[in-house]
């Protein structure tokens, strides 16, 4: 890949986004990240956010592509 990808193994950032799905499966404690796409441009200021509560659904992808091409 041509761009970074975060690795989010300590949960830290999944607070600060405020993108936790607790008690993944019907397990009790366990936490893990919603199904989530976040573009940053250079500034690290997100240009597009989308967030989902049921991991089954996937993000728009044309949606993404088109904020990727308004980075510059």
């Amino acid at each position: 890949m041509k761009f970074p990808i975060l690795s989010d193994y300590k949960k830290t950032f999944i607070k600060v986004y405020d993108i936790q799905l607790k008690d993944f499966a019907g397990i009790k404690g366990l936490t893990v990240a919603k199904r989530s796409v976040f573009v940053l441009d250079k500034e690290q200021i997100v240009r597009y956010k989308w967030v989902s509560d049921d991991p089954g659904v996937e993000p728009n992808y044309d949606e993404i592509i088109d904020a990727l091409s308004k980075i510059k």
